[in-house]
């Protein structure tokens, strides 16, 4: 099956790099060398999609973010990605997401796509455009500093095969490992819930002297290429005097008592995920630490996002004096 997503992986990026000429599943399956029944078996193995499918709704979402964040006509926009016509672009576009280019460009509404798996493919389709053409509206961001008192982190996965955050996270809720956080008891008097950015030369010791050893051999091969200096990792944080017992199935990191400077967008909703996300992110970047006699302790203490209705998404980056 890992030799199956390799594939399919190749198969997205051709089509991402192509999808401005008139691209077929033919096209793919000759990239790929294999046949088009051979290539289509393995894409719907693993995306649950045809080819076809991939490449119409690969197209479809496309047109939409240019509908959104350019001034491209309808007519360019629909030239762009092989169609005739603006009247064939508008079928096809209102076939699957219910209104035509023009009220969507004009009200800019929430879609609502006929099919739910089309509206996850917008999700995950609209993060990666955001990166690649560096947009994203700033939201207002608030920040303060605060002293942490020691604490635990009760681990319940690893980002061990360096997903994506974003993969990450979907497997962590995927697996289940999201649910076990509330069988917990008191899990609602968890300090939070959700990732942790564990540095790895402090709090992965076994791989950490593997990669030691192999940097030491001159050896920096592919085998070492799960190697990050953080490893993110999806759990609770609990006060310290929380009982063990109850968290023997986790891994139990004791964090010291620790200065933090939190950033928190309150502006959070299912349409501007990313819009948040990068906002917040951004917010740390340009943030002088230095002015108030800190610098950032990335290297020493591990750094913290969650993610909830009511407060919003918070980062919690360690500092310490200068």
């Amino acid at each position: 099956m890992n030799y199956y997503m390799e594939v399919s992986k190749f198969v997205k990026k051709y089509i991402e790099n192509n999808i401005d000429k008139d691209i077929t599943p033919d096209d793919a399956a000759k990239a790929s060398n294999y046949s088009l029944k051979q290539l289509n078996r393995i894409f719907s193995l693993t995306t649950g999609l045809t080819l076809g499918e991939y490449i119409r709704w690969y197209k479809l979402t496309q047109a939409l973010f240019e509908l959104k964040y350019s001034k491209m006509s309808i007519i360019d926009i629909a030239f762009k990605y092989g169609y005739e016509s603006q009247e064939a672009f508008t079928r096809a576009f209102k076939n699957i997401f219910s209104l035509n280019p023009g009220e969507y460009r004009k009200t800019r509404s929430d879609i609502v796509p006929k099919n739910g798996h089309i509206g996850k493919f917008i999700h995950d389709e609209e993060h990666k455009y955001y990166y690649r053409k560096g947009i994203f509206k700033r939201l207002n961001i608030e920040s303060w500093i605060i002293t942490k008192p020691n604490r635990i982190w009760a681990g319940m996965q690893r980002n061990s095969d360096n997903l994506g955050v974003h993969k990450f996270y979907e497997k962590c809720e995927r697996e289940g490992i999201m649910q076990k956080a509330l069988s917990i008891p008191n899990a609602p008097d968890a300090i939070m819930e959700g990732g942790a950015y564990l540095p790895t030369e402090i709090f992965n010791n076994d791989k950490w002297q593997e990669y030691l050893q192999a940097k030491i051999e001159g050896n920096r091969s592919n085998g070492y290429k799960w190697f990050r200096k953080w490893e993110l990792s999806f759990g609770v944080e609990v006060e310290e005097n929380y009982p063990l017992d109850v968290l023997h199935d986790f891994e139990i990191i004791n964090i010291p008592q620790s200065k933090f400077v939190v950033f928190n967008c309150k502006e959070i909703a299912d349409n501007n995920h990313d819009a948040v996300v990068k906002s917040t992110w951004s917010a740390q970047k340009d943030y002088d630490v230095t002015s108030l006699g800190l610098k950032w302790a990335f290297d020493k203490i591990p750094y913290f996002e969650a993610k909830d209705k009511e407060t919003g998404y918070t980062l919690w980056f360690p500092v310490s004096e200068l």
